[in-house]
């Protein structure tokens, strides 16, 4: 997709300028110039992949606001637009407002690294989680995990540096990792070769009733399929709690469903098709590292293919 030397790592990151949360474009502006200058000083050759999902039509698309609030990426940051249309075309249940996995597919897909991380927009990489993949000694069929600290709130965010993330006052919560699945806000960060992102298919695009758990999902389908699971023993950095976790008190009446979707038994096995991460979209070019998948519905998979998704009775391989 980008072209040119091909980098050790890719990372792809989701999001669109509806600024969610009250300042959505602010906090990852932050963390881009904070992540970017991380890994540039260690010598990491990286890229950037961002995939706006469900563009909202009046406003300018946050990838143009990115390339001008942190100018510094702009030369490895490309932009992937992904036409509205699709979100309602993949959609099962009408209350998830963002699908956050199917966006990372289409980021995966086109992402060229020879590694390639799925992580959040308001993520903070630690010095020690860049240097751990700076060794450039990754495994392939490998998927690597490290420990998201959510920060406490009220933290300045223009003042982040080591001393502040270390500091064990200023973390509200350690989502700790657990095997064999190492899944606890594995969304976060899932560090993977680009060949088995491909072989594994990518996120479940077959199940979307529900967005939550989905990363969870992917670990557990890595782990049946004969990949190993590794925690870095690294952190990484969230203001605040997690979504879920900061919004599931609004949506604890019953018969009030949230907005992302019921639980489900995530132990399963899925198969996405050949077509995952809208593999079959046209893709047209409207600048240097600027593209935008243009809608057609025969590039979105049946709405319902439940062939494509199995019990965990044996471990068999899903590569292939």
């Amino acid at each position: 997709m980008t072209g040119g030397r091909v980098p050790y790592l890719s990372i792809v990151y989701t999001g669109r300028n509806d600024n969610f949360g009250g300042d959505f474009n602010d906090r990852f502006s932050r963390a881009l110039r904070f992540n970017h200058e991380r890994l540039i000083t260690a010598g990491l050759s990286y890229d950037i992949i961002f995939v706006e999902w469900r563009p909202v039509a009046e406003k300018p698309p946050l990838g143009h606001i990115l390339r001008t609030e942190v100018p510094e990426v702009d030369p490895i940051l490309t932009t992937i637009e992904v036409d509205a249309r699709y979100h309602d075309a993949y959609s099962q249940n009408p209350r998830i407002q963002f699908h956050e996995f199917i966006a990372k597919n289409v980021g995966i897909r086109m992402a060229s690294g020879s590694y390639i991380l799925a992580t959040n927009s308001d993520i903070y990489l630690s010095r020690a989680t860049v240097a751990f993949v700076a060794q450039r000694m990754l495994r392939p069929m490998v998927v690597y995990r490290a420990t998201r600290v959510d920060l406490k709130a009220h933290l300045d965010p223009s003042a982040i540096d080591d001393d502040v993330l270390s500091d064990r006052r200023n973390h509200a919560c350690v989502n700790a990792l657990a095997p064999p699945l190492y899944s606890n806000a594995a969304g976060d960060f899932l560090l993977l070769d680009r060949f088995s992102f491909h072989a594994l298919r990518g996120f479940n695009e077959v199940f979307r009733v529900a967005k939550i758990h989905v990363d969870t999902n992917f670990c557990y389908h890595a782990l049946a399929s004969g990949l190993a699971i590794v925690d870095t023993r690294t952190r990484i950095y969230h203001f605040g709690q997690g979504t879920f976790h900061a919004l599931q008190p609004m949506h604890t009446k019953r018969g009030v469903e949230p907005p992302w979707g019921a639980r489900w038994h995530k132990s399963v096995l899925y198969r996405n098709p050949s077509n995952w991460g809208l593999r079959d979209a046209t893709v047209r070019r409207d600048g240097e590292r600027r593209f935008t998948l243009e809608f057609d519905r025969a590039a979105v998979p049946p709405i319902v293919d439940l062939a494509r998704v199995g019990g965990a009775l044996s471990k068999r391989s899903a590569l292939g």
